[in-house]
């Protein structure tokens, strides 16, 4: 069946390179239209193609015959369970009945008359990128920024701004995972993809793991090039916790007293929910690595789904909550709050954040932050922290890893274990744009794409919420008419500039 999967898949690359210049399709019925006749046309040039696509088949056998293998660690300090086994794809993917689009990539900014969200695409790969590489060489330690790691970034900035040819990772270290990543690498490999033209996605997550790969090879296998960022991003945050999250802890705290089913609980779990989304707002990979103070302008919430996501959270009697946490800094102060309200506030047995494995995109949450986050909240806000630990100690509250979050996969490509922890809660929070990206398969999906029929066809969950700010030319669930709004206030960055945002809910019935 893999085999199967990805020779189709192979046929639907080579269908987008007959139809790179045409007009982005914006209809599910006619996108269907337009990739059935690429695949015909792909069909007829598949002698050219086969030994490339034998040589990825190789790879995928032979990581077939592999034995799975699973670690877990326990922190001491900060009761953080760490999970890395070999990616497993699921049965379903997002309306099957429809051709998936094409992804994102570099050269969808090359296209004449290419829209603003399109040059944003091209512009991070080859201007962006490379700033966050500059302030990563700035704020190494002296014992680090030594040859040849600095010769071996400067390299990677000049392959992502000439477009060069992707290579095979090296395993360096454990947070390399060359391993995995390879498998995946081994198709746009064979058909000699770069920086330009494979998605946008893969090679986003591809440059964190070659930084992870040159700093292991000098000997910092474990440091994390992000950190001093990620500190100064929880003291920019100061003024923001003092005006905006201490009032709304007070809010919680006087409506913790009302009985169950009281208004004043919806209220206040309904505040924490949308300080969480707008604190996705405090990213350092769009900001190349800047420390901001604060929050940028808002500009609304374009799909505002937020009382079905109330009603999930409300309804989640006795089962778990996850939250797939983001960014480091303001956003995590207020995801933590609204961990707090709702462990607080509703019948949930528990919440468990998942967290990445290693380094990514600058500021995402690791395992390794978890505890520096909680002694930073101590000294600002100690009750919080204090009833924070309590419910690590007591089981209530789980933090875990997972590599998968450090991978280029969709997720419609679970392994197994994290379906089964998706089956079993009642609700996953997917907190912020790279989560959200992940959940499309960072493909061009029509905007208006219904969420819930989204979620429905594929998502091995009963319930699903997004809180996400937008800053990336993907997305689905806008209505037409805030498509148009959107458009006429921001027509050069509605898409990207984070300054809008979107609480999407879906939830299975039975």
């Amino acid at each position: 069946t893999a085999i199967i999967m990805l020779c189709i898949e192979c046929l639907g690359i080579l269908g987008h390179r007959l139809q790179l210049a045409a007009p982005r399709r914006r209809t599910l019925a006619s996108a269907a239209s337009s990739s059935a006749h690429a695949l015909e046309a792909a069909a007829s040039l598949w002698p050219h193609y086969r030994l490339g696509i034998a040589s990825a088949v190789t790879v995928v056998a032979a990581a077939s015959l592999r034995r799975p293998q699973v670690t877990r660690r326990q922190l001491a300090a900060s009761t953080v369970r760490r999970s890395r086994v070999p990616m497993a794809s699921t049965s379903l993917r997002p309306l099957p009945g429809v051709a998936l689009p094409e992804p994102l990539r570099a050269t969808d900014g090359l296209v004449k008359g290419a829209p603003p969200e399109d040059i944003f695409t091209f512009d991070t790969i080859t201007k962006r990128m490379p700033k966050i590489l500059d302030a990563v060489m700035e704020s190494l330690p002296p014992s680090v920024a030594q040859e040849p790691l600095l010769s071996a970034i400067r390299d990677l900035q000049a392959e992502m701004r000439d477009g060069a040819q992707l290579k095979l990772l090296e395993p360096t270290g454990t947070w390399v995972g060359a391993e995995s990543w390879n498998e995946h690498l081994a198709l746009f490999i064979s058909q000699d993809q770069g920086w330009h033209t494979a998605p946008w996605w893969v090679v986003e997550n591809y440059m964190y793991k070659r930084l992870l790969q040159e700093l292991a090879r000098c000997g910092s296998s474990t440091y994390d090039p992000f950190e001093p960022q990620k500190k100064q991003a929880l003291a920019a945050a100061v003024d923001a916790m003092a005006k905006s999250i201490d009032p709304l802890l007070v809010m919680i705290d006087q409506s913790e007293g009302t009985p169950k089913g009281h208004a004043d609980r919806r209220t206040a779990l309904e505040a924490a929910l949308l300080r969480s989304l707008w604190g996705n707002q405090a990213d350092l990979s769009l900001s190349a690595g800047r420390v901001e103070s604060g929050l940028g302008a808002l500009g609304g919430v374009l799909s505002d789904q937020h009382a079905a996501a109330l009603d999930l959270l409300q309804g989640a009697s006795d089962r778990s909550v996850i939250i797939v946490l983001d960014n480091h800094g303001l956003e995590v102060l207020c995801d933590l709050v609204l961990v707090d309200s709702i462990l607080r506030l509703t019948d949930v047995s528990s919440v468990d954040l998942h967290v990445k494995d290693s380094p990514v995109f600058v500021s995402d949450v690791t395992s390794n932050d978890i505890e520096g986050i909680l002694d930073w909240l101590q000294g600002h806000s100690g009750d919080l922290a204090a009833r924070l630990r309590k419910n690590l100690s007591d089981g209530r509250l789980v933090v875990q890893s997972h590599d998968f979050y450090t991978s280029a996969r969709s997720f419609w490509e679970l392994p197994k274990n994290l379906q089964l922890a998706f089956t079993e809660a009642a609700a996953v929070i997917l907190k912020g744009d790279a989560n959200y990206r992940r959940l499309l398969g960072d493909l061009h999906w029509p905007y208006d794409t219904d969420f819930s029929d989204y979620a429905a066809s594929f998502w091995p969950g009963d319930g699903l919420i997004c809180l996400r700010t937008m800053k990336s030319g993907v997305a689905i669930g806008i209505p037409d008419a805030e498509q148009l709004k959107a458009k006429a206030e921001r027509p050069s960055d509605w898409l990207t500039s984070g300054v809008y945002g979107q609480v999407l809910a879906f939830a299975r019935s039975h």
